[in-house]
């Protein structure tokens, strides 16, 4: 199987914002698409799917719980038949400053963007080695080079996700290529916030396509299409081509 026509690609988060949007580029590029999301998403999953029509199915779940992420898997696999891609994408984004902090906003970072991807990472992995392929992806953003004082548990465990990623790419190796894509920011908040904070770090807001990281020096902007490029590529690349972090970000890494 060449190419993302017929493969199978599980999306967590995939109800609304960036996750919809990665849906329906799947399904144009030909794939079908598992759209995992929460219960409370439940009215946007079915609008995405009435758009998308039978290349879709939906699940409702939450992957902090390892049981409801083998539920995922199996659902996936009841109705498609298969699974080729799981594709990280689900997250939070909570601002706190890192002295107020508590424990259940740890715990609430930590279990959408690493517990939850570690488990169901070993749930599809043991129907991809069974299949004979695979590819598992994880979108972690710009935390691995930047520091984001009021974001500090996100960004702690967006960088333990790439390094999941990694140690993935060697555990499972020959058989399931494990990568992860590091965009700048391509999809901003509804309420300003991101902006906000971009200003705050000495940085102007993006306009178009390009943005200012620091005076004298601009750099072009992640979209969409970028981001699903990368991903594109990831879901349909070799084992060979494993344990890597694809930068989308302008070169603002390098900055």
């Amino acid at each position: 199987m060449t190419g993302l026509a017929g493969r199978v690609v599980c999306i967590t988060g995939a109800a609304e914002r960036a996750g919809a949007e990665f849906a329906r580029r799947y399904v144009q590029a030909g794939a079908k698409v598992m759209i995992s999301h929460l219960p409370s998403q439940a009215a946007q999953a079915e609008a995405l799917l009435a758009e998308l029509g039978s290349a879709a199915a939906a699940c409702a779940g939450d992957i902090t719980d390892p049981a409801q992420g083998r539920e995922l898997v199996a659902a996936c696999c009841d109705h498609f038949g298969r699974l080729d891609v799981l594709v990280h994408n689900a997250s939070t984004f909570a601002p706190r400053p890192w002295l107020e902090v508590d424990e259940a906003a740890f715990d609430s970072a930590l279990g959408v963007n690493l517990r939850g991807p570690f488990f169901l990472s070993q749930a599809a992995a043991k129907v991809m080695l069974t299949q004979g392929g695979g590819n598992i992806v994880a979108l972690v953003g710009n935390s691995l080079s930047e520091a984001w004082p009021e974001f500090i548990p996100h960004s702690v465990a967006k960088t333990a996700l790439a390094r999941l990623m990694e140690q993935l790419a060697v555990a499972l190796a020959p058989t399931i290529a494990c990568n992860a894509v590091a965009p700048s920011q391509f999809f901003r908040s509804d309420d300003g916030s991101n902006d906000r904070l971009r200003q705050a770090r000495g940085e102007a807001a993006p306009s178009g396509q390009t943005a200012q990281v620091r005076p004298g020096l601009w750099i072009r902007e992640a979209d969409l299409d970028a981001v699903f490029a990368a991903l594109s590529y990831l879901s349909t690349c070799t084992p060979q081509v494993t344990g890597t972090t694809l930068r989308v970000d302008g070169g603002k890494a390098l900055a």
